[in-house]
């Protein structure tokens, strides 16, 4: 028997989720967060700018998922390929994410290339947008293009992520397209649009810095003064907001694949980052089907034997969140009867609330995940830049922790009450119709 201990006595023994951090703001605003780790032989620096899909246009949609390539095309003094190749000779690596609210970059080596990342970082800051030609958005937008199509349209259920969006979310809202954009809108950016961009939502007052490794806070951030500190104050954008969607009634859609297994997809609206009902959800999603042990994966997988594989996640999002659930069907099982046994279990839980023993064990996974993403450069790093980004200069992980202490079975259950409604989407995904080959028709 597996005994789950409460969150504040998990917490209270363990120290090591208390990350020692320094903050500072340069005057050009970009925003500075120094973690020292003396135990790894390496460095990251983490850099997150506050723009993600939602702040494009309809009609011009995909910049921020393509930027995050651009970004990657070399600047006045790093030229192409040099970022990479300087990097790699010195034993770094770095990537990129883009997301509904945010574009993240890092970069990884040992500790003696923290001056040369920031110089690297410093360059594409100031002079890429100057930079910018248009081989270089030609040469980025076929890769871009050939990214969506291996992602969204030539996937196994990668319609789903092309198709959900716009029937979660009314037309023109900022998150009613998928991250990556619409194909026609890639093809239609021009380079004074991409220029544009670039010149509005790249600015230090925009972006916030992590620097986490084998370092020393004074010097780090003396060499962060001298990248960064004489970039010009520029003000900080205004972030695209929007009015919470609502859903009064179920929308449904039925979608085939090339694949060989149905599929159900389900998705409400729940609420936004940050925020206690956020957490509570995120706790809701773990006793639903995080986990062999959770409500619909006993039920789905192990004794209906009707999936082969379930979902269940808060996706959390700053101007709304959406909760999902999905499950995989068992060869000849139909998407009707995982629907409905998903549909039983909600109801279940809608009605009973989960027991204190679930809801300690889910806690216990949210206290267990955090220590995970401490245990890396690069999750910590990009940990306390969301930390930043959501709570300010006063985030702590105790403090996003402390969220998840309240929930009691009672909430939980008024919570799921108030989420899981009838306003939702459910997609079908279904094989697509095999055709004869000319030996079968003959």
């Amino acid at each position: 028997m597996v005994f789950a201990l409460p969150l504040s006595l998990l917490l209270s023994a363990a120290p090591s989720l208390d990350v020692p951090v320094t903050h500072a703001e340069l005057p050009n605003g970009l925003k500075v967060i120094i973690a020292p780790d003396r135990t790894v032989p390496g460095v990251i620096i983490n850099l997150l700018y506050h723009v993600g899909s939602r702040d494009e246009q309809p009609g011009r949609t995909g910049f921020a998922h393509l930027f995050e390539h651009l970004m990657f095309m070399g600047a006045r003094y790093v030229p192409y390929p040099q970022f990479d190749t300087l990097m790699e000779a010195g034993g770094g690596v770095n990537n990129a994410f883009t997301s509904y609210d945010i574009t993240d970059y890092y970069s990884i080596g040992p500790s003696n290339l923290l001056e040369t990342f920031l110089w690297m970082e410093s360059d594409r800051l100031l002079t890429l947008g100057q930079e910018m030609t248009q081989e270089k958005l030609e040469t980025q937008r076929k890769v871009v293009l050939n990214e969506r199509r291996q992602s969204y349209e030539n996937v196994p259920y990668g319609k789903v992520e092309d198709a959900l969006p716009p029937a979660l979310f009314p037309k023109g809202h900022p998150y009613s397209w998928p991250v990556i954009g619409s194909a026609a809108d890639l093809r239609a950016a021009t380079l004074q649009d991409v220029k544009g961009f670039f010149a509005t939502w790249y600015v230090p007052s925009n972006a916030s810095l992590v620097i986490a490794g084998d370092i020393e806070p004074p010097q780090a951030l003396a060499l962060v003064n001298r990248y960064f500190g004489f970039l010009p104050k520029r003000p900080a954008p205004e972030q695209v907001v929007a009015p919470p969607a609502k859903l009064t009634s179920e929308v449904r859609l039925q979608l085939t694949d090339k694949v060989d297994l149905d599929k159900v997809v389900i998705a409400w609206f729940s609420p936004r980052e940050g925020t206690p009902g956020d957490a509570t959800c995120d706790l809701l999603a773990s006793i639903l089907g995080r986990g062999k042990a959770s409500r619909l994966y006993q039920r789905l997988v192990y004794r209906d034997q009707l999936a082969t594989e379930v979902d269940v996640a808060q996706e959390t999002r700053e101007l709304q969140s959406v909760f999902t659930v999905s499950a995989l069907a068992r060869p000849g099982v139909d998407v009707h009867a995982l629907e409905k046994a998903i549909d039983e279990e909600l109801a279940r839980l809608k009605a009973e609330g989960p027991t204190l023993a679930e809801l300690e064990a889910a806690r216990t996974l949210v206290y267990t995940g955090a220590a995970r993403r401490l245990e890396s450069l690069l999750s910590r790093a990009q940990y306390l830049n969301q930390l930043q980004l959501t709570y300010g200069p006063t985030a702590t992980v105790k403090r996003d922790l402390d969220r998840y202490e309240g929930a009691t079975p009672a909430t939980v259950r008024e919570m799921a009450n108030k989420v899981l409604g009838p306003g939702r989407v459910v997609v079908e995904v279904r094989p697509e119709p095999k055709v004869a080959n000319a030996q079968e028709m003959k």
